[in-house]
């Protein structure tokens, strides 16, 4: 096939004879020789027509390798292809920046030079269109559909007006060699073609038969994009796209790290690991299509180059893998746990506990009580709770939150204060509870940070309120008594009985009859959020 020099090809709309009543240059105002074809200014300004040419200069050596010495161009316009949906899910609000094109329109076919991110320069995906293999040709509402006899249809947006204008002038030329040519379709289109030689290639082809050009390979670009985040689209030439890629997984993966070591729930790690999962299939997923999206340019590459992306597969799989499995001690080390509980148990028998929950009465199905104790000379309860804190949670910051807490449900502070026998940490909270129809009730609550093991440990109690004193009394002589011990779990059933008490669901509990010391005493404690 005789290839004729890209700069004898003209730009000619009216090959096929005038497009209105009269020549184009005949309607102008105003004639330059520098426009791109005569009467080119009824469509284009000045400045557009300085951009077109811009762009037509930029691609006419890759058009040039395809133009025949007897082939016509009748237009050059710049146009925005309309990719399928799941490339424009992919590219988002770049998907025409990425997607931008010249359209070079000739006697027998158009030819599609792809644009760079800019629209400044060439891409490397060619493909042309011959109107033998076009069953039909349209434009509307400013987007030129063509349907292929073989292959799928294929649709081009234009942003400029005068591109619009003089391809309705122009469309009803082609039609006719569309219905010329239908019939003798030799292929599906389109049909790509090699950026180095112009030679006919597969879509999405590993190298040029004819020319032997090796192109980026769509299978080393879904290994990379799987071994280290970004790698593929790196691989593919789009430096940009891939930082983006990047810093989005590192940043789903730091969400999921923090998710699994604040996470404390009943239910171990399998929920925060299937969120994991989740992330990482649907960020996989994208950089693995976008990654086919891109690299189907017939894009081409050295062996050296491969070899090179090769060897950063391996070892940006290698790293991944150990980020990943770094990452499940670090959440399991990290997740809040209990480390230590509080024992009271003496020789003198001033106190006996208990750790089955089904011997606690009110409390037995908070799953945040961890013992009860019974003092031996007033037979009244202190119950013992515990809140495993995160490696963010600040204990004063608890302290704060409580006492604002307590504020907002109309309790009265009788004493909030650092007030706790040594060697413990933390704070005392003394409030006084309004009971609807009867007499107020006092909480005797200390809070004990547990600095080794950054927990909070509740030792709680709830009587009337002129027994605060004497209630204050015996939770500081079970303190003196207590000492910290390795966590030890209460034994609890099965499963809750239905119906039963959730966690920590009381503020507040009437008063029972009580012994002598300290009567009215019932166990209540206020819901630890």
């Amino acid at each position: 096939m005789e290839r004729g020099p890209a700069s004898d090809h003209k730009i000619e709309p009216e090959h096929f004879g005038p497009l209105a009543d009269r020549p184009l240059i005949e309607m102008a105002k105003r004639s330059d020789p520098a426009d791109l074809f005569p009467g080119a200014s009824l469509f284009l300004s000045a400045r557009q027509q300085k951009k077109r040419r811009q762009q037509w200069e930029a691609v006419r050596p890759l058009a040039g390798r395809l133009l025949r010495a007897d082939e016509r161009i009748l237009y050059v316009a710049q146009a925005m292809q309309i990719p399928p949906v799941l490339q424009s899910m992919a590219l988002g609000a770049f998907v025409y920046a990425y997607h931008q094109a010249v359209l070079v329109f000739t006697d027998s076919r158009i030819i599609e030079v792809l644009l760079n991110f800019r629209g400044n320069g060439p891409g490397t995906r060619i493909r042309t269109f011959d109107f033998a293999g076009v069953r039909g040709l349209k434009l509307s509402f400013g987007k030129l559909t063509l349907q292929p006899v073989e292959g799928k249809k294929q649709a081009w947006r234009f942003p400029i007006g005068g591109d619009k204008k003089l391809l309705k002038l122009l469309l009803p030329r082609l039609q006719t060699r569309l219905v010329l040519g239908a019939s003798t379709s030799t292929g599906a289109l389109p049909q790509w073609h090699c950026p180095q030689c112009g030679a006919a290639v597969p879509a999405n082809p590993d190298s040029c038969a004819a020319c032997g050009t090796l192109y980026r390979s769509s299978r080393l670009a879904t290994w990379l994009s799987l071994a280290f985040p970004g790698a593929g689209l790196l691989y593919v030439g789009h430096p940009f796209l891939a930082a983006a890629d990047f810093l989005g997984e590192v940043l789903l993966f730091t969400i999921w790290v923090a998710v699994a070591v604040a996470d404390s729930g009943d239910d171990g790690i399998g929920p925060t690991l299937a969120l994991g999962a989740f992330f990482f299939v649907a960020t996989k997923f994208q950089s693995i299509h976008l990654g086919h999206v891109l690299v189907a340019r017939s894009v081409p590459e050295t062996p050296r180059r491969r070899q090179g992306f090769r060897r950063f597969a391996a070892a940006g799989a290698a790293l991944s893998a150990l980020l990943v499995l770094g990452a499940f001690p670090l959440a399991g080390s990290a997740r809040p746990r209990l480390e230590h509980d509080l024992d009271a148990s003496t020789d003198d028998g001033a106190w006996s506990g208990s750790r089955v929950a089904a011997e606690w009465g009110y409390f037995k199905d908070d799953r945040d009580a961890r013992s009860q104790w019974t003092h031996a000379e007033t037979g009244v309860h202190v119950t013992v709770f515990a809140y495993a804190q995160g490696l963010l949670d600040e204990l004063e910051q608890f302290h704060r939150d409580w006492s604002r807490i307590m504020k907002e449900r109309g309790v009265g502070a009788i004493a909030d204060d650092d007030s706790l026998p040594p060697p413990f940490h933390g704070f005392r909270y003394i409030g006084e509870v309004p009971v609807k129809g009867g007499e107020p009730l006092a909480q005797i609550t200390y809070f004990l940070f547990d600095l080794d093991g950054h927990d909070i440990h509740q030792v709680f109690m709830a009587v009337p309120r002129e027994d605060a004193d004497a209630a204050d009394a015996i939770v500081r002589d079970f303190l003196a008594h207590a000492r910290w011990i390795d966590s030890t779990p209460p034994e609890r059933p099965a499963a809750p009985p239905e119906g039963a008490a959730s966690p920590g669901e009381a503020d507040a509990a009437a008063p029972a009859a009580g012994d002598a010391a300290a009567p009215g005493v019932e166990d209540a404690a206020p819901a630890v959020r």
